[in-house]
């Protein structure tokens, strides 16, 4: 199985496309890792090319938004709710 961990540049952002899928943005190349349409991982080589494999999935650049807010709030929502008190 491949390791998405070989696409991550240091300069890259994530960015997602209308607020579904996952990609990463470096010096105007795109990584397609999680497609928008059919919600499947692509590949690292795969992924590479910006292409969803699985449905033919071509991102518009105009659909592409910043992913860093919901990526924090994912990461704030894994913690699970605030422990409540017994009284």
């Amino acid at each position: 199985m491949d390791d998405d961990t070989a696409t991550l540049d240091p300069r890259s952002r994530p960015v997602t496309f209308l607020g579904r899928g996952l990609g990463l943005r470096a010096s105007g190349r795109l990584t397609l890792l999680v497609c928008p349409l059919c919600s499947q991982r692509n590949g690292e080589r795969m992924a590479a090319l910006g292409t969803c494999v699985w449905c033919g999935y071509e991102p518009s650049p105009r659909d592409e938004e910043p992913a860093a807010a919901e990526m924090s709030a994912v990461d704030t929502a894994s913690q699970g709710p605030p422990e409540l008190c017994n009284k």
